[in-house]
């Protein structure tokens, strides 16, 4: 028996399927393409600070200073505790805050709350651990 027909026919693809396969394609190389590149560089800047202050809110007899703290580096810091000082006369007022952890290239914000005017504090990161 030599002229015997298959069970199953090849049927052609439609356009519908020919645009959806070249889509799919096309995304599933995009995320190779960025996992390979994500790969190649691989992060080597160290953990590094940068702190922002915005606007100072004042109620009752507290002053809030809302902060920004960004992870500039290319490591994750965990424990990052901030602290503010103020200086006004012969005393000195220090509030902290710590954040649980900063991802590399990210930003985490809080407040400070201080019973002076913290226009003059001086803010910074004052220590973290490397997870």
């Amino acid at each position: 028996m030599t002229g015997k027909k298959s069970k199953h026919p090849t049927k052609r693809r439609t356009k519908a399927e020919w645009v959806s396969l070249i889509i799919s394609l096309l995304l599933v190389s995009g995320v190779v393409c960025v996992v390979v590149a994500l790969w190649l560089s691989p992060a080597n800047r160290p953990t590094s600070f940068r702190v922002e202050r915005s606007t100072i809110r004042h109620e009752e007899n507290y002053y809030y200073l809302p902060i920004k703290v960004t992870n500039e580096g290319d490591a994750t810091g965990a424990q990052v505790t901030v602290e503010g000082k103020l200086k006004s006369g012969s005393t000195e007022e220090a509030a902290s805050t710590t954040f649980d952890f900063i991802p590399a290239r990210s930003s985490a914000e809080g407040i400070l709350i201080f019973t002076s005017d913290p226009t003059t504090a001086q803010v910074h990161v004052i220590s973290y651990q490397q997870p």
